[in-house]
C-alpha cells in the first residue's frame, strides 16, 4: 500500500509518552545511584562490575549509532531490515536497554540494575506492540515475514549479511546522536559518583537496608 504519513504518526499511549516517561525513568535511576551506595563499594567484585558497566555503555553507543545510520529518516516510511535490523527488530531498544544495566553496572549497583532491566522491559513491551500494531498496517506483506525471519528484541549473534546504501537523513540522525552523548557521559557520571561515595561527602543508604554512618 502506498505510504501514509497520517497513518505513520498515529501512536499508542506507549509510544506517545516514551520520552516523557523515559525522561522520568533516567532521573530516577540516577537520583537512586545518587542517594545509595552497595556495601563493598569499589572493591572486589564491585570493581569487575564497574568496568563491564563501562564496556557496555560504549557498546550501547556504538550499536545505537549503527541503528541510527540505517533507519534515521526512514522509520515507518521503509521496513528497514539491513545492518542490526537484520539482527533484530529493535536494535535502538536492545541498546538502550545495555546502556541502562551498563549504569547500573558503572556504579556497581546489581539491585538497582535489576529494577531497572524490569521496569525497562516491562516498558517497552508495550511501546514496541504499539510500533508493530502499525507496522502491519504500513507494511502488510513485507511485516509479517521480516517477524518471521528475525526475532523481536534479543538479538542472533550473527554477522549481518546485508547493509543499507539509502541515503542517511543527517538531520534525523543528529538528533539521534543526543541520546548516544548520554550513554557515554554516564561513564564519567558513574566514575564521578563513586569518588563522592568514597569520600563521605553524602549520608547515603547503603544497600541493601542500612544508612551508612556520617
Amino acid at each position: 500500500m502506498p505510504f501514509n504519513p497520517a497513518l505513520s504518526k498515529q501512536a499508542s499511549f506507549f509510544e506517545s509518552q516514551r520520552r516523557p516517561i523515559s525522561q522520568v525513568f533516567a532521573v530516577t535511576l540516577l537520583a537512586i545511584a545518587f542517594f545509595t551506595v552497595p556495601q563493598g563499594l569499589g572493591t572486589g567484585w564491585h570493581e569487575v562490575a564497574e568496568w563491564l558497566g563501562f564496556l557496555l555503555l560504549i557498546v550501547a553507543a556504538l550499536g545505537r549509532v549503527w541503528a541510527l545510520a540505517h533507519i534515521a529518516g526512514r522509520k515507518n516510511r521503509e521496513l528497514c531490515q539491513s545492518g542490526p535490523y537484520e539482527l533484530t527488530r529493535n536494535p535502538l531498544y536492545f541498546f538502550s536497554f545495555l546502556g541502562v544495566i551498563g549504569f547500573a553496572l558503572a556504579v556497581q549497583n546489581i539491585l538497582l540494575g535489576s529494577v531497572a532491566a524490569a521496569g525497562f522491559l516491562a516498558y517497552y513491551a508495550g511501546v514496541i506492540r504499539g510500533e508493530e500494531r502499525r507496522l502491519r498496517i504500513l507494511h502488510p506483506e513485507a511485516f509479517p515475514a521480516y517477524c518471521v525471519s528475525t526475532p523481536r528484541f534479543w538479538p542472533r549473534l550473527e554477522v549481518p549479511a546485508t547493509t543499507s546504501n539509502a541515503p542517511i537523513d543527517m538531520g534525523a540522525f543528529t538528533r539521534g546522536l543526543g541520546e548516544v552523548f548520554w550513554f557515554l557521559s554516564a561513564i564519567i557520571l558513574a566514575d564521578m559518583l563513586e569518588w563522592v561515595h568514597l569520600q563521605h561527602f553524602l549520608n547515603p543508604f547503603t544497600l541493601p537496608f542500612r544508612v551508612r554512618a556520617a
